[in-house]
């Protein structure tokens, strides 16, 4: 399976919520959400903030670097050769210390879940990214190079 991740058109946000409610109930199998219900707000793997009235997208962006990845004393973490940074839910015991690290802020803690999550590109969803198509202004797209699994794993 390939991978995308999502990028956005700050000219075109509205900052309606559809991309945050459309993760959150693709990811949870969840229907009828709103954007400022508790579950979107804590459970999704990408938010849209506007700073200085311009939207920006906070999504993990593959640090070369990855300081969530060197911080993270579970292994929880992983860089892959492709440079793709991937989060292991099973193995996350919810410290933090990843999301303290990371400078984009796209890692967030569930607490009533006790991990951490971030944006995966909906690897595990037969269906692809859920956020891009749910955008109505086409502001959110998923870009980046398409990556092949089994070439990109250790």
């Amino acid at each position: 399976m390939a991978a995308r991740f999502p990028a956005l058109d700050a000219s075109l946000c509205t900052h309606c919520g559809a991309c945050e409610v459309a993760c959150v109930e693709a990811r949870y199998g969840l229907e009828g959400l709103a954007p400022t219900d508790t579950v979107v707000l804590e459970r999704r793997r990408l938010a849209v903030r506007f700073v200085a009235d311009v939207a920006t997208l906070n999504v993990c962006v593959h640090c070369p670097d990855s300081p969530c990845v060197s911080v993270c004393p579970h292994d929880a973490l992983l860089r892959y050769r492709d440079g793709r940074v991937e989060l292991l839910e099973s193995r996350c015991t919810g410290c933090g210390h990843c999301i303290s690290a990371c400078p984009y802020r796209a890692i967030r803690r569930v607490t009533e879940l006790n991990i951490a999550v971030k944006c995966d590109g909906c690897r595990s969803e037969a269906a692809g990214p859920a956020c891009a198509p749910a955008c109505p202004t086409g502001a959110l797209t998923m870009t980046g190079p398409m990556i092949d699994d089994a070439a990109a794993r250790r």
